[in-house]
């Protein structure tokens, strides 16, 4: 007689043998199939995020490079060129503005779905396209209405697209649990109202010219106050920021 217990029947697996590569059950089945959605969705932020760096980057390229063999020379073709450089200052800070509103959102996403991944990828085409923009902006000796509406009708585009993305974000349930309130319920409104103001720049452009562009900043800034007191739009959370 042994100290061993009951012979197991033949055939039979010990009771600790660990499951096979693959199967997972019950609730480690769900959370793992959630590891698998979540890491989906930071793999599409992080290629937008590459593709927002190469478009930011190549606003810089096509830069005209100042000539002149005195200082008098320099300054006076930095000052034919200022267009340009205005413009690139400009078309930077608003491709900034765009990536940091989808950065601020897409850090909430739980999984994308195909809609998701279709809207992300029209809203990259138009960044994509901005430096292209910029150059359609400052082509010629003075800035035209055409060009403007060109330029500024892709801004409103780009910022429709996120609003949509938001929308369906929340309709369909993509958001990580504890996204705060005011992204879930109404966070396409912020998109929106700046995209207003992108599109009423474009009438009023033969009446302001160049001051068009401050437009851009006094419009959305009105806009958000007023529906911000009309509860349209909450203001935005701490942790949101």
């Amino acid at each position: 007689m042994t100290s061993e217990g009951p012979e197991r029947p033949a055939g039979s697996a010990p009771s600790e043998r660990p499951a096979r590569d693959g199967a997972v059950e019950g609730s480690d089945g769900a959370e793992g199939a959630g590891e698998i959605a979540r890491g989906a969705a930071e793999r599409l932020a992080f290629f937008s995020d590459a593709v927002v760096a190469i478009a930011i980057t190549l606003l810089a390229i096509e830069l005209p490079v100042p000539e002149g063999n005195s200082d008098t020379e320099l300054l006076h073709s930095l000052a034919a060129e200022s267009l340009s450089y205005v413009t690139f200052l400009i078309s930077f800070v608003v491709i900034a503005s765009h990536w940091s509103a989808h950065h601020r959102v897409f850090r909430w996403v739980a999984r994308a779905d195909r809609g998701l991944v279709l809207l992300n990828l029209a809203w990259l085409l138009l960044v994509v396209l901005t430096p292209w923009l910029t150059e359609v902006l400052r082509e010629g000796d003075e800035l035209t209405w055409a060009r403007f509406g060109i330029y500024a009708t892709a801004q409103a585009l780009l910022l429709s697209l996120l609003a949509l993305m938001i929308a369906r974000m929340s309709a369909k349930g993509l958001f990580l649990a504890g996204t705060p309130a005011s992204l879930r319920r109404r966070g396409w409104a912020g998109a929106a109202i700046n995209g207003i103001a992108f599109l009423v720049s474009i009438p009023l452009f033969p009446l302001l010219g160049l001051w068009t562009f401050a437009v851009w900043i006094v419009v959305p800034a009105a806009l958000t106050t007023l529906a911000h007191r009309v509860g349209l739009v909450p203001r935005r959370e701490r942790e949101q920021r």
